[in-house]
């Protein structure tokens, strides 16, 4: 491919210089509709101009929850006369009244056009939670130009959307935030620890509104995603709980010292790590022996440390040829340096750079992760987001099954592919 580059060659922590962006028509973590929509009972109210509001829109119809939705159109007649503030408290208020009851919370969400003409957002809020005082309204933002600076909106809406939940007296329950994903006790040690030492783990997953208000009641807070950890740390520190922030690690090294803290924490007993080790071992050479040489590619969509299960696979002697990535974590410093000594031939690709729009693989690649299987072409894939629920040893067995499973399994690609249609290609 044109745009690779051999990691021997590639700078940390940008190794591409990106400027107009291809976005590939490709399912990838979930957008601000899926993530508000985790508050149970919550509605979401977006205020902006029909382009904006088109995809947004689209996102609720195909989660089938048109029901929490409310639409506000910002016409051109709006921005001259200046009234913004009055149109947001007049249409909210109206679309609140015409429903049969009242949500237990509300996620506003204003535009760029809001920040261009400096709307008094404070004082609208403050209108609105005068009219609706059992209303909670949470502050977010639709933002995307400027995401390339400070907070993106799914990191502000990651914080925000917690804003009901309250500090109540501590139980023996933990929770795992931060993700859309969810912990099982098969793929994560983290829940089959806690639930082994009679600890109840809390996630978003099938909540009520009193559940997610519960989760004001955990001792500790544990995050296993980049983008949640702004506002779970944030969440934590109001509640007054501890806050662990863990990545999703595959090399033994790492997982040891991992699961060894989350243990301390919580003061319970380690796990045994040789017993775990040596599963992982016979688990290993089992892949190795059914997918030989094939060829590996991995995405960052799949998991937030690409760089770490590419240089653990690269260790065990399997074919991982390239990994599609458009910057480089801080916790991925050290797999990059060693990547670049010990397998200089290994290739970064970008997957936002434009002229990615003309490249395509030839189908002979198993992926790991939706953008890699987009751009390689490949039926056989690991079809997982945000680290699928994997960590610890149990998340890297689940890694490897999954692995096995993508060898023999012909997908159809559009497993992949957005079912809401293209949209917009290109982004400047």
């Amino acid at each position: 491919m044109k745009m690779s580059l051999p990691i021997s060659q590639a700078h940390y922590p940008d190794p591409f210089t990106i400027g107009l962006e291809f976005n590939p028509p490709v399912h990838e973590t979930w957008n601000i509709v899926h993530i508000g929509m985790q508050v149970p009972k919550s509605i979401q109210i977006y205020i902006c101009a029909d382009n904006c509001l088109r995809g947004v829109v689209m996102t609720a119809a195909e989660m089938n929850a048109m029901d929490r939705f409310i639409g506000i159109t910002i016409e051109e007649r709006d921005i001259f006369d200046g009234h913004l503030e009055e149109q947001m408290i007049e249409t909210i208020t109206y679309a609140l009244n015409k429903r049969s009851s009242l949500p237990p919370v509300a996620i506003i969400f204003p535009v760029c056009l809001h920040k261009f003409l400096s709307v008094d957002l404070d004082y609208v809020y403050k209108k609105l939670r005068a009219t609706f005082p059992t209303v909670v309204f949470v502050e977010a933002y639709m933002d995307p130009l400027s995401q390339k600076e400070g907070l993106a909106p799914d990191q502000r809406l990651r914080k925000v959307m917690y804003d009901s939940i309250q500090p109540l007296a501590q139980d023996d329950s933990i929770a795992l935030l931060g993700s859309e994903v969810t912990h099982t006790y098969e793929t994560s040690d983290l829940v089959a620890m806690a639930i082994d030492h009679h600890l109840k783990v809390r996630q978003l997953k099938d909540m009520s509104y009193q559940d997610f208000l519960d989760l004001g009641r955990a001792q500790m807070h544990i995050c296993t995603y980049p983008a949640g950890d702004y506002g779970i740390q944030a969440l934590s520190k109001r509640l007054h709980a501890s806050y662990l922030y863990l990545s999703p690690c595959f090399d033994y090294k790492s997982i040891q010292e991992e699961l060894d803290l989350f243990c301390d924490k919580l003061h319970i007993s380690h796990l045994d790590h040789q017993a775990r080790e040596e599963a992982c071992d016979e688990a290993f050479s089992h892949l190795k022996d059914i997918i030989g040489q094939k060829a590996i590619a991995i995405d960052f969509v799949a998991t937030p440390r690409p760089l770490n299960l590419a240089r653990v696979l690269l260790e065990h002697g399997f074919n991982v040829t390239s990994v599609y990535l458009d910057t480089i974590f801080p916790e991925e410093k050290e797999d990059f340096l060693f990547l670049q000594k010990q397998f200089p031939a290994l290739k970064l690709i970008p997957t936002i750079h434009a002229n990615m729009r003309f490249e395509m693989g030839e189908g002979e690649c198993l992926a790991i992760g939706p953008k890699a299987a987009y751009f390689e072409n490949t039926r056989h894939f690991v079809n997982i987001i945000e680290g699928g629920g994997f960590f610890g040893y149990r998340g890297l067995l689940s890694m490897l099954k999954a692995i096995e499973a993508a060898y023999y399994t012909s997908k159809d690609p559009a497993l992949i592919v957005p079912q809401k249609g293209l949209g917009c290609e290109c982004l400047l």
